[in-house]
């Protein structure tokens, strides 16, 4: 399939899709819930019709999670870690180093703190240790005395090192929230909620939630004081949080539950680490909401990973020393500072290799590499191709035993389908639909392309591959209000399948002539006008849609997110542009 020509130029026309809504069920939810019209209409178009649902989603409860024995295995793990510890055995929690994994791997190193026990841990290096559990770690942990092994957000793939370590004397509880192969790891036991012989009523967690559900299937079991256990629980949340937004997980179940009440936790945190890193990001104040954490904390955490050591941001959340967390903070911030250098470097000879295949014949599937690539950024720089070109994407370093690196799909694409389609060019492979990490053997990599490319060009036959809006609802230039931005801000917080509203104006205009800003001058800011209405509006790197706005006879569309903007101690109502095209 030919890509259009204008897809290798870098600004594509994006497809508007209006949410379908049934008026009269809108209607009945905004009199049931006292919703704005607008934003009943919104919740219709996203399927929820169902008043008591709908207050559900609004208003997540704590009493809405589900008993942590309702993951299949959780007696079974329960009882072996309540066992290692009743007998001093030395256990070790083995963790990933993404926030998933470090929140999660400090998580359970907490509870086990609780519960009395010392553990050890253990979070490999990118680039020394590569992803996961392996036969070596096993080996190594045997050495040191470990007798239980809990994995968290790893594992699942894992049947070689957790065989071995069985054989070494070594019990494994596997905590894991990927994707699972044709076989399990022989664990002691296996808690994943993705299990297909008994996947989880609770939806898909990350691994930050899988091991919440652990803590609190151990706290039910400890024999501790309920008015002790839930407490520290509570506190736990602040964790699951940042896990649960940054693993883009969907924030629908117990997610929104872990979400929203954890971004409360989160607000009020009591530990050092993670109030000098807000401090350090300037995420204080009332309103911490998914954004901070998925453009502000998150990264933070993940720089350590990305071009350090991961054990870095673990100090961050366990250490109980201010000044230590202070000097912690800071460092992420600096290696943060070096991740977004390394990552505009490779951007750009990523970008003229992305462009490259766009005009040839390799336009469904963008393999990219290069050996000079960080390991560390290679997944941000994926996802980067993804959003600029619309298509699946792999960005490999390229090393002389093999090239590794990550994959990032767009919606409604599995990646990791394709990656097991072309597996006999792949030496490894693991993941899940949205995002994948992999490693191809240097001769392969052309024929790994190719098959990659064929694979995707089955798959996007009937579809159009232009990227989409979807518009959640049409508003008159009366909705633009403060009850309707009100009543939109009750459903964050918002993440994957829970994505920030966009809406619709048709017939605007600009009562002056936009202007370009910012440093890049690549942010169009303007005043929109419709009716006896007038609003601020920036759009961020939309400079190029400049003249759609600059007509002064002619009136455009626009697709926007509400937000409010103080200047002066003035809050005005103002939108954030996503879009803009002619009126017809």
């Amino acid at each position: 399939m030919s890509p259009p020509s204008a897809r290798s130029k870098r600004h594509v026309l994006k497809r508007w899709t209006l949410q379908t809504i049934c008026e009269a069920r809108s209607r009945e939810l905004a009199r049931a819930l006292r919703l704005h019209p607008a934003v009943a209409r919104l919740l219709v178009g996203r399927g929820w019709t169902d008043p008591s649902l709908c207050q559900e989603f609004i208003g997540p409860r704590l009493g809405a999670m589900r008993d942590p024995f309702d993951m299949h295995d959780m007696d079974r793990a329960v009882e072996r870690i309540l066992s290692a510890i009743q007998k001093g055995e030395k256990i070790c929690v083995f963790g990933d180093y993404d926030v998933d994994g470090v929140t999660s791997t400090a998580l359970m190193v907490l509870t086990l703190r609780f519960l009395g026990a010392d553990p050890a841990f253990f979070i490999p290096h990118r680039v020394e240790d590569g992803y996961g559990f392996g036969v070596n770690h096993a080996e190594d942990l045997a050495r040191d005395g470990v007798q239980l092994l809990i994995t968290v957000d790893c594992g699942i793939g894992a049947i070689a090192p957790v065989t071995r370590a069985n054989e070494l004397g070594m019990d494994v509880v596997v905590t894991d929230h990927h994707l699972v192969g044709e076989e399990l790891p022989p664990a002691r036991a296996v808690l994943n909620p993705n299990r297909p012989d008994a996947p989880y009523p609770g939806g898909m967690l990350c691994g930050a939630g899988t091991a919440y559900k652990l803590a609190h299937g151990l706290l039910k079991s400890s024999g501790r004081p309920p008015e002790d256990c839930k407490p520290f629980l509570l506190d736990l949340l602040d964790l699951v949080a940042l896990g649960t937004i940054a693993d883009m997980v969907p924030l629908e179940n117990e997610n929104r539950v872990f979400a929203a009440h954890g971004l409360k936790a989160l607000h009020r945190t009591q530990r050092p680490g993670l109030r000098a890193l807000m401090h350090v990001t300037n995420c204080q104040g009332d309103r911490l909401c998914s954004e901070d954490v998925g453009f502000r904390l998150g990264p933070r955490i993940n720089a350590a990973g990305r071009t350090d050591h991961a054990a870095t941001a673990l100090e961050l959340l366990l250490t109980g020393d201010e000044k230590r967390a202070s000097e912690i903070a800071v460092h992420l911030d600096e290696l943060n500072n070096v991740r977004r250098a390394e990552e505009r470097a490779i951007l750009k000879s990523a970008m003229e290799q992305a462009d490259a295949q766009m005009e040839s014949k390799l336009d469904n599937f963008l393999v990219v590499s290069g050996a000079d690539y960080h390991i560390g950024v290679v997944g941000i720089v994926a996802s980067r191709l993804v959003e600029q070109f619309h298509r699946p994407a792999v960005v490999l370093r390229e090393d002389p035993d093999g090239a590794r690196g990550s994959a990032r799909s767009i919606p409604g694409y599995d990646v990791h389908a394709t990656l097991s389609h072309c597996g006999a060019h792949l030496i490894k492979f693991g993941g899940h639909a949205a995002a994948a990490g992999l490693e191809v053997a240097p001769r392969n990599l052309d024929a790994f392309r190719e098959a990659a490319n064929e694979h995707a060009r089955a798959i996007f036959e009937e579809r159009d591959l232009s990227p989409e809006i979807a518009v959640d609802a049409e508003l008159a230039p009366d909705d633009m209000c403060w009850d309707f931005y009100n009543d939109v801000q009750r459903l964050q917080p918002y993440g994957q399948d829970n994505p920030s509203p966009v809406f619709l104006l048709r017939g605007v205009s600009c009562p002056s002539p936009p202007t370009v800003v910012g440093q890049t001058q690549k942010h169009l800011k303007m005043r929109v006008r419709s009716g006896n209405h007038t609003w601020g509006a920036i759009g961020f790197n939309l400079a190029h849609l400049r003249d759609i706005a600059d007509s002064s006879s002619r009136p455009f569309d626009i697709v926007f997110r509400p937000q409010e903007n103080t200047f002066r101690g003035t809050t005005n109502l103002e939108m954030e542009v996503v879009d803009l095209k002619p009126s017809v």
